[in-house]
């Protein structure tokens, strides 16, 4: 459709009445807000609408009372970002179909692998036993690439129910094997907030890994996760004793499609960033030690953000 700019008084329209109305689907006139603006003394908006002509535009306003002073129509000339974004729309429509094809005989692998260690568990061997292991981490590993992807390109809304961190880092932890020479503390505090606990799990299960093989496998090291509260903002610091990240990779870290890796999608960390922030907290990290840091409301539905 095609696009219109129009400018107009605000007539006591709040900014809060505003990102109600700009937030909403397409309305009965067929008119869709791609961005809105208003000045510092709040009395003057334009707005970039997608709507089918220029009488809707007009109908459009009346409804809410509001005349507009006037109203083009615009050509639009797509940036770099615009691109982007349109490709992550296909790679999600593209990674939602492919994780179907691909986790049905995932499942059937799971499932065959769990009836034979079952079934000839008085017969095999250790080594074979261990060998069923690594085929059951490594659909595990499968699954998480794929819901990398699906958790980066397709955002989905939050399932909010009331979670201890202590359980949800439990829950992370039953698809991740620890290194004998590798120590993960846990936190002693623990706090319950209202979260997708599932969403988190992957964010939690992400870090783990991340800090594992920053360690090395074959490598002593420690984990620590330490928890705190401080008012309805809780804490949590994902810390390991491997190396630095170099300087020139930090500020890239949470860039979709960044990875220092041979194996790996570049999108664990930005799934993570993205599942932060849709639970309106923040996530940053730093060095000496490595520390990833999660700040989250304790209630997502009463804190709708946090500023440091």
């Amino acid at each position: 459709m095609p696009i219109f700019i129009d400018g107009h008084n605000m007539r006591g329209i709040s900014p809060t009445d505003l990102e109600k109305i700009v937030n909403s689907p397409k309305d009965n006139f067929g008119i869709t807000h791609l961005e809105v603006f208003y000045n510092e003394s709040e009395d003057k908006l334009y707005c970039v609408l997608d709507a089918p002509d220029e009488e809707s535009v007009w109908k459009h306003h009346e409804s809410f009372g509001l005349k507009c002073e006037f109203i083009t129509s615009v050509k639009q000339i797509k940036t770099a970002k615009d691109l982007k974004e349109e490709k992550f729309q296909i790679l999600g429509e593209f990674a939602s179909q492919l994780s179907h094809d691909l986790r049905n005989p995932l499942s059937i692998i799971k499932n065959s692998v769990d009836m034979m260690s079952i079934k000839y568990k008085d017969k095999l061997n250790a080594d074979i036993f261990e060998n069923f292991a690594k085929m059951d981490r490594s659909v595990i590993r499968m699954n998480m690439l794929i819901s990398d992807v699906l958790n980066y390109a397709r955002t989905q809304s939050l399932i909010l129910e009331k979670y201890s961190i202590s359980e949800i880092i439990q829950a992370s932890l039953e698809g991740i094997k620890i290194p004998d020479g590798i120590k993960l503390v846990i936190p002693e505090h623990d706090f319950s907030l209202k979260c997708d606990g599932t969403k988190l799990q992957v964010v939690f299960y992400n870090l783990i890994t991340n800090a594992i093989q920053s360690i090395g496998e074959n490598n002593s090291g420690e984990i620590h996760i330490l928890c705190m509260k401080k008012d309805d903002i809780i804490q949590i610091d994902v810390q390991n004793s491997g190396p630095p990240i170099p300087d020139e990779v930090l500020p890239k870290i949470f860039e979709p499609l960044f990875t220092t890796k041979d194996h790996g999608t570049g999108l664990g960390l930005p799934s993570c960033k993205n599942i932060i922030e849709q639970h309106h907290g923040i996530i940053r990290v730093k060095n000496n030690p490595t520390t990833f840091t999660i700040l989250l409301p304790k209630d997502v539905e009463k804190l709708s953000s946090i500023t440091v």
